[in-house]
């Protein structure tokens, strides 16, 4: 499992967060720290990227937008 670090402008914040990037014979798997919690990103079967957020989390919340930078990020440099 290879492990590196995401830098994510959001709100006018540089912000840089743990990343390790699972892959499998059928594709890969990005899981990403935010704010203690382990948020899944993978492609969806239209190949778009979405995330799969624990339902059971922290007293933060993670916000929308900020799950959307990171996504762009992904994006960009797929």
């Amino acid at each position: 499992m290879e492990e590196f670090e995401l830098p994510v402008t959001y709100k006018g914040q540089d912000l840089l967060f743990n990343v390790r990037l699972a892959t499998f014979t059928y594709g890969y798997k990005f899981y990403v720290e935010i704010d203690d919690n382990e948020v899944v990103f993978e492609r969806d079967d239209e190949g778009n990227l979405r995330a799969i957020v624990p339902e059971v989390t922290s007293s933060t919340t993670i916000e929308k937008g900020l799950i959307e930078a990171i996504i762009e990020v992904f994006s960009n440099s797929l």
